[in-house]
C-alpha cells in the first residue's frame, strides 16, 4: 500500500512538473507573440494617421493663385509651336526645366514687335542658354494686323514674306518682307495664338509684352508691373542672384 501510494505521488508530481514547464514554456512565447501584434498594430495605426494627416494638408492647403501677376502661377496652355521646322504641340508646364523662362506676347504685324525682335536677339545671345525663349505670336484686332502660320514662320526665320510694296502682304503691318525684320533669326519657339486664348488667360494688355518665369513656372517680373523697368537688366539680376 505504501509502496502504491508513493508511486502515486510520484506520477502527480511528474504531472505537476510538466504542466509547471508547459505553463512556462506558454508564458515565454505568448509575450512574443503579443509584442508582435502591438508592434504590428502600432504601425498600422501610425501609417493611417500619417496618411490621414496628408491627405487633411492636401484638402486644406489653398490652391496656388495662377495668373499673369507676380509671384502666381503662370496660366498653363496647350497649343502647336513652331520650331524652325514643324509645328508641335507643346505644354508650357511641361517645358519647365529649372532656367529662368522669358515669355514674349508679339504681333508680326507690330511696328514695336519688329524693333522688340531686335531686343530679344540681343538677350538671347547674352545669357547663352541660361534662360528659355518663348514667344506667342497673336493677331491684335487692329486693321492690317491679319497674321497666318506662314507670316509667323517667317518673322521668327527672317525669311521672305511680302514686299515693301505696302499692299497688305508680309509683316509690319503688311508693309515690309519679313526677311528685313532687324535682329538675327531666332533659334527658340513660336506660339501660335491667333486665337487669342492664351492672351486672355494672361490678360495680355498689348504688344509687345514681357513676363519673366521662374524654374518652375511662377512669374517673378511682369512688364505691366515694372513700368520703365528694363526687362533685360531684371533678367540678369535674377541670374546673378541665382548664381
Amino acid at each position: 500500500m505504501g509502496a502504491e501510494l508513493m508511486a502515486e505521488r510520484l506520477k502527480v508530481n511528474e504531472c505537476l512538473q510538466e504542466a509547471t514547464i508547459m505553463a512556462r514554456r506558454r508564458r515565454k512565447i505568448e509575450p512574443m507573440g503579443k509584442d508582435e501584434d502591438v508592434r504590428m498594430m502600432a504601425g498600422l495605426i501610425t501609417a493611417g494617421v500619417v496618411s490621414i494627416i496628408l491627405l487633411a494638408s492636401v484638402l486644406i492647403a489653398p490652391p496656388a493663385n495662377v495668373g499673369p501677376e507676380e509671384g502666381s502661377l503662370a496660366p498653363d496652355f496647350v497649343a502647336s509651336a513652331y520650331n524652325g521646322g514643324n509645328w508641335e504641340e507643346v505644354r508650357l508646364s511641361q517645358l519647365y526645366d529649372g532656367r529662368y523662362v522669358v515669355i514674349t506676347f508679339l504681333d508680326t504685324d507690330c511696328p514695336h514687335c519688329w524693333t522688340e525682335a531686335e531686343y530679344l536677339s540681343q538677350i538671347y545671345d547674352e545669357t547663352s542658354g541660361e534662360v528659355m525663349f518663348v514667344t506667342i505670336a497673336v493677331e491684335l484686332q487692329i486693321s492690317g494686323h491679319e497674321s497666318t502660320r506662314e507670316e509667323i514662320e517667317a518673322f521668327r526665320d527672317k525669311s521672305q514674306f511680302g514686299d515693301n510694296e505696302n499692299n497688305g502682304d508680309g509683316c509690319y503691318s503688311g508693309r515690309k518682307n519679313c526677311a528685313e525684320r532687324p535682329g538675327t533669326p531666332h533659334s527658340w519657339m513660336y506660339v501660335d495664338d491667333l486665337s487669342s486664348s492664351i492672351a486672355s488667360d494672361w490678360e495680355l494688355p498689348g504688344t509687345p509684352f514681357n513676363l519673366i518665369l521662374d524654374g518652375d513656372g511662377t512669374v517673378v517680373w511682369n512688364q505691366a508691373e515694372r513700368q520703365g523697368e528694363d526687362m533685360r537688366a531684371a533678367l540678369l539680376n535674377l541670374l546673378q542672384e541665382s548664381e
